[in-house]
This record gives C-alpha cells, structure tokens and sequence, in this order.
C-alpha cells in the first residue's frame, strides 16, 4: 500500500468517525435555541485526529487545513457535516493525483528522518538495523517515485523488482540500477542475518548512497 492509499483509507475512517459523531445528536431542550447539539468528547476527538490528518499531509497554511480549522469548530451539526465535506474533498483530490506534489514532500521528509536515525545506529556501531532501515527507505522510496513517474508496481514487488521496473522505463541509468542492486544486497543479508557478508563501511556507502538518490530522484 503506497502513501497515497493509506491516507485514503485514513480519510474513510474519519469518514465513517464523523457520521459516527452525527450519530450522537440530541435536540435542544424545549426553548433552549443555539448550543451545540453533538457529544462534545466525540466531536473533539474526531476534530483533532481530522486536522492531525490534514495538517501531516498538506501543511498548517493548505487552504483544506484553514478551511477546516474556520468551519469545524464547534460540536454542531453543520459543522461536522462541514469537515465531512472537506475530508471528501481531499480523499477526491487523492484519488485524482492532484497531491502528487504534497506526497511528495511528506515522503521525502519522512524519509530524511528514518535516514538520520540510520546515521545514528551507524554511528553507534549497529550497523545490520541501520542496514535494514536504509533498505526499508529505500524500497519505500522506489515505490513513491514509481509513483510520480506512472510506473506501475504491485503490492509484493520488492525492492529488487522495483529496481528492474525503474530501470527498465528509463528512469534511472543501468548504472545507478547497479548501485541500487549492491545496497538490495546489502539490505538481504542484514535481513536473513548474514551479518558477516557486508561491513560498516558497505553499509555507511550505502546509507550516503540512497539518501543521495532520494534527494535526487523525489524531488
């Protein structure tokens, strides 16, 4: 499941979150007109996890995030109905590509932190997790720019069948698949345990290796 699929399916949960919240309406009193109508708690939660959502994918300035922070701030049915309406939005513009650029940037920011963790565990002589983990971003990262590059991939394409796909269409030289096939190498035997058949030295040319090829080709 590529990034775009699992804020989708994020999305749908808040979906299905907020007609849950609906679902707690209970009519004013006789006479009293105006206060909120929904279970306060419910709403909160919902609101809060909406705007985590929206805030990781699209930024604390996208028009979506302010919108839903104007329209959705008290437990009232219009309001809920409001987010609902934004996170649809959203969910459809997903779909459609028209976030490309946004999952993008989160990818790539998200990997600039796994990698400075592999640094660290490099650093402190763990050289067969840092391995793994750079293997982890850097299959991750070749499905994200299959992704932008209209490459089709399957869920159980691993890293070695990414790198011939890519390869393949020309998006990088045979040259670079070469490389990437030395760091699969690397990243398979630090994940079957043989811990013998590459040194620090593989691994921290490794580490350089993707987060160069990342900035490179996500960006």
């Amino acid at each position: 499941m590529d990034t775009s699929q699992r804020f989708r399916v994020r999305i749908d949960r808040l979906l299905a979150k907020g007609s849950a919240v609906l679902g707690t309406h209970s009519p004013d009193p006789p006479g009293v007109i105006g206060f909120p109508t929904l279970d306060h708690g419910a709403f909160t939660e919902w609101r809060a996890q909406s705007l985590s959502l929206l805030t990781n994918l699209l930024g604390t300035d996208h028009v979506y995030v302010a919108s839903f922070e104007q329209e959705v701030d008290r437990s009232y049915t219009s309001s809920v109905e409001a987010g609902i309406g934004i996170l649809k939005a959203v969910s459809e513009d997903l779909e459609d590509g028209f976030l490309t650029d946004v999952l993008t940037l989160v990818s790539a920011e998200v990997f600039t932190d796994f990698l400075a963790m592999a640094g660290h565990l490099l650093e402190c002589e763990y050289k067969d997790p840092a391995a793994s983990l750079c293997g982890a971003v850097l299959e991750e990262g070749l499905r994200r720019v299959a992704t932008n590059r209209g490459v089709q991939v399957r869920e159980r394409d691993d890293l070695s069948t990414l790198n011939q796909k890519l390869a393949a269409k020309s998006i990088y030289t045979r040259l670079v698949q070469k490389r990437l096939a030395v760091w699969t190498d690397v990243r398979n035997a630090a994940d079957h345990g043989k811990f013998s058949e590459y040194s620090k030295a593989d691994v921290a040319d490794m580490h350089a290796g993707v987060s160069s090829f990342l900035a490179r080709h996500l960006t």
